[in-house]
């Protein structure tokens, strides 16, 4: 894991820093994300079935969903992940296409006489949300990091290329797509959201999709064409909901990860010296309490194998029994959480401080202290153009400017929280 790298190249402190960044960083990454599916949840919920919106059923159907996800490794999870990925392609362009046909259609937003019609100036109490504003840099540069950010989870996505070179050799060209694809998806959906909706752009952008008619009075178009635009509608707000429960395993796999990787060397070998005897509580629970001599060796089963082979699968059960324990304190507490806690920008906001260093402060030092130690090789599969310690300054430099603005944010969104 990264940590393990911060811990080899930068020492002990920055490992505890790097390490109590991160955990901020995803734990609250994961109260957002459930913020957003209980809020889509919660909408749709009273739309239909007119439900309080204080209600926790949107938290226990996320929480049986995602917690068993969040248990199950990366290679597990591949079908899934690339179907919601469609899906959210789909929903993207919806939003986008939405936004721009309600622009040049809906002659009641704003007060231009001719299209496009965009929201109108908020010149008076310019609110965080408006993305037009100052104000918003917070949420936005949150918004953007968080969206971006992805070096914590590069180790788990390689080992599932182990030993496969030719496909390492592209991984610089596929994140650095990827990267560019999302980040040009981002602006044109921020764009055209916040021209049309202005002022009035939600959080979550999505549930500025209720009952949407992309500026087409209902009164006036077809039914089916009515038909079609409640299904996108739909599709959108539902969307988000949806997209978590492939990314909210994702984010929760690598929390845990690095939660088994910082927790005690003993941890593991606790386990694998108390399994035995809970297996033979949990069998003679289940009325399984007889096991045959040829079965035990050292308090575990053998099943026609070696003592070595037994105690070798002893071992791997400890250690993805001690994976599930740190995925499971990684997964449920912001379930719990977002029942009180359901501010998603100010969850932004501070996701974003500790995203900073995680993002830049913590990749410069490493690129610093890695070409330092390595100098006569310090070329590798994944070198290229950017991997020069030249570029680290600027980044430090960058880091340095964002996170003052951030704190200063922060305090100002707590204000507004505190007196609304």
């Amino acid at each position: 894991e990264v940590i393990d790298l911060v811990s080899y190249y930068l020492g002990p402190m920055q490992k505890n820093l790097y390490q109590i960044s991160l955990l901020a960083l995803m734990y609250v990454g994961l109260l957002a994300y459930t913020q957003v599916f209980c809020a889509a949840i919660s909408a749709v919920l009273a739309n239909f079935l007119s439900l309080s919106s204080s209600t926790i059923l949107p938290q226990v159907v996320f929480g049986a969903m995602v917690v068993p996800l969040s248990c199950m490794e990366l290679e597990e999870q591949v079908a899934m992940q690339a179907i919601m990925a469609l899906v959210r392609f789909a929903a993207i362009w919806v939003m986008i296409i939405g936004s721009t046909v309600a622009l040049f259609t809906d002659s009641t937003n704003g007060n231009a006489d001719n299209a496009p019609y965009l929201a109108p100036d908020e010149t008076e109490g310019c609110r965080m949300s408006y993305t037009a504003c100052f104000s918003g840099f917070g949420v936005a540069f949150s918004t953007a990091l968080f969206s971006q950010l992805f070096q914590h989870s590069v180790p788990g996505l390689l080992r599932q290329l182990r030993g496969q070179s030719e496909k390492i050799k592209k991984v610089p060209r596929v994140f650095g797509a990827s990267l560019l694809t999302t980040c040009s998806f981002y602006l044109v959906l921020g764009t055209t959201a916040a021209s049309y909706f202005g002022a009035s752009t939600r959080s979550s952008v999505n549930l500025n999709f209720v009952d949407f008619t992309f500026g087409l009075n209902p009164d006036h178009i077809s039914p089916v064409v009515l038909v079609l635009i409640k299904m996108a509608s739909t599709l959108v707000v539902m969307f988000p909901a949806l997209d978590t429960l492939s990314v909210f395993p994702l984010i929760a796999n690598t929390l845990g990860s690095n939660l088994l990787a910082s927790s005690s060397p003993t941890f593991i070998p606790w386990i694998a010296k108390h399994l035995p005897n809970l297996r033979m509580k949990i069998r003679r629970l289940f009325g399984k309490d007889k096991i045959s001599a040829s079965e035990a060796v050292d308090g575990s089963y053998q099943h026609r194998h070696e003592v070595t082979e037994t105690k070798r699968k002893l071992w791997e059960d400890a250690s993805r029994l001690a994976t599930v324990v740190w995925r499971l304190v990684a997964a449920i507490p912001p379930l719990i959480g977002s029942i009180w806690a359901t501010d998603l920008s100010f969850s932004m906001l501070l996701a974003g401080v500790a995203g900073i260093y995680v993002a830049f402060f913590a990749p410069a030092f490493l690129q610093i202290s890695s070409c330092r130690r390595q100098q006569k090789t310090n070329t590798n599969v994944y070198s290229g153009w950017y991997s020069s310690t030249l570029w680290t300054y600027p980044v430090l430099a960058f880091a340095s400017f964002s996170l003052v603005g951030m704190l200063s944010q922060i305090q100002d969104a707590w204000i507004a929280i505190q007196n609304p």
